[in-house]
């Protein structure tokens, strides 16, 4: 368990009294914000934005008066056209790879598009059309992870879901085990997180939420008790690894779901509304019990 750590406040406030900064260095690190985005960047994003958009319109007057081939073959020219655009732009650096980045994506959802599209004119069934076009997506993100800065991550959040959507329609339909892919896919988006990449924040939130949702949707999903036994474990899981590796938000969504499942399984266990409520109660009471004496250890989590 990662050991207490000081805030960023506190550490100008030691290194100003040792004299590693002046009181006037000490303050614009103190009035500094945290967040910084570039107009450039921002001008990138919605640059991408607007291609898609103008894509998407193009796509729209084609289906009027075209085939389904004709829109297909467009779509393979508009996805071969932005890729070379992108990473061009994305080669040249600077800030111009933010705005190849953003075409990426682009790119990326015009050849998944594509790829359903080509899979529906050969008739191959729904289910089989989200799954293949979202593991192309998939493929592409997890191949442009390393080499861009954001995108790669962006893509691989996006496209998990509708991939792992598509695995339990076609597979598992109506089964109890079907959010437990959830589980797997949002423990895998975190384990992304835990790599050299970029927006790790947002595969780490990605993924709790999914392992959240999951665990709340297996807890409910028959009324007995061990299903909520199983997905009050898996919060609690979530919750203990978010505090070991001090990651708020896997620790909210932990927490989150620990409040969920323990309501789910008092109602199972017990009729009675005060009996149900004394032991939500209770379990809060361990936690927080146990918050105390690891803080008297010396851990925290910021």
């Amino acid at each position: 368990m990662a050991k207490n750590r000081k805030s960023i406040g506190n550490l100008i406030s030691d290194f100003e009294a040792s004299g590693r900064l002046t009181a006037s260095e000490a303050q614009e690190f103190r009035d500094a914000p945290k967040w910084v985005v570039p107009i450039s960047d921002i001008a990138s994003y919605l640059g991408g934005l607007v291609i898609f958009v103008g894509l998407v319109w193009i796509v729209v007057a084609l289906m009027q008066d075209m085939s389904q081939a004709t829109i297909d073959a467009a779509l393979f020219i508009a996805t071969g056209l932005t890729a070379f655009l992108s990473f061009t732009l994305i080669r040249k650096g600077g800030r111009l790879s933010t705005l190849g980045e953003s075409i990426a994506a682009v790119s990326t959802m015009t050849f998944a598009f594509a790829i359903g599209l080509l899979l529906d004119i050969l008739n191959v069934h729904d289910d089989f059309i989200l799954l293949i076009a979202s593991l192309v997506a998939l493929s592409i993100g997890i191949w442009l992870l390393k080499g861009t800065s954001f995108i790669g991550t962006i893509i691989i959040v996006v496209a998990t879901q509708p991939f792992m959507a598509a695995v339990i329609s076609k597979f598992v339909p109506d089964s109890p085990i079907a959010p437990l892919l959830f589980v797997i896919s949002g423990s895998m988006l975190i384990w992304i997180s835990m790599r050299n990449i970029g927006l790790r924040f947002v595969a780490r939130s990605a993924g709790a939420a999914s392992i959240l949702f999951a665990a709340i949707g297996f807890s409910t999903w028959d009324n007995n008790i061990w299903q909520p036994i199983v997905g009050f474990a898996i919060v609690a899981s979530l919750f203990t690894f978010g505090a070991n590796r001090l990651h708020l938000e896997i620790v909210a969504a932990g927490g989150l779901g620990v409040t969920i499942t323990t309501g789910i399984l008092a109602g199972q266990l017990f009729d009675s509304p005060l009996a149900q409520g004394i032991s939500v109660i209770g379990v809060g009471a361990i936690i927080v019990i146990i918050a105390i004496a690891i803080s008297r250890k010396g851990k925290s989590v910021t």
